[in-house]
């Protein structure tokens, strides 16, 4: 059995350590990862390919998380965002919550960022789940006028044969 795809992550940050190992904190949590040093970087790569989360460092050189924050919330192809911070509640307010997930404060537990992305993840399956058309709809259709036939062991009960419905259908 092939292999689900995994979910694309792009790493936001402008220290090389922290980087890092964000990077292996989500390729543990099993994660297609990328990273980008800046968020002028970090750009450039989203309009190359589609990430479902991002993780950005706030407090960057050239293009800042706060002002990656604002560019990513004009695209029409938005990741839901996880921002590492040392910021303090106040300076956090600022930033747009219909595409900040969580926020990660800076010193932070690799077990608590792990399962931030597995549940960030989740979430944006079930609402796709939720999103798509249901399996039937995608079963094949056949052409009007044609006839199927169903084999007898499939059949349900012959209603004539069996008028108080005793008679179950036998599982295909």
């Amino acid at each position: 059995m092939p292999s689900l795809p995994k979910t694309p992550l792009l790493v936001v940050d402008d220290d090389p350590a922290i980087r890092r190992l964000l990077q292996r904190i989500a390729q543990r949590a099993g994660f297609e990862v990328d990273a980008a040093k800046d968020g002028i970087e970090a750009l450039e790569m989203m309009q190359r390919k589609q990430y479902d989360i991002g993780i950005i460092d706030l407090m960057m050189p050239r293009l800042s998380g706060y002002e990656l924050v604002q560019r990513i919330s004009e695209m029409n192809a938005r990741p839901c965002l996880i921002v590492a911070s040392a910021a303090t509640n106040g300076t956090l307010k600022s930033l747009d919550d219909t595409l900040v997930r969580r926020v990660i404060k800076k010193p932070f537990d690799i077990e608590a960022v792990a399962k931030a992305l597995v549940e960030t993840a989740a979430q944006i399956a079930e609402q796709r789940a939720a999103v798509a058309p249901p399996e039937a709809a995608k079963l094949p259709v056949a052409p009007e006028g044609s006839v199927i036939s169903v084999s007898e062991e499939c059949a349900p009960p012959d209603a004539k044969k069996d008028p108080g419905n005793d008679q179950k259908p036998t599982p295909c």
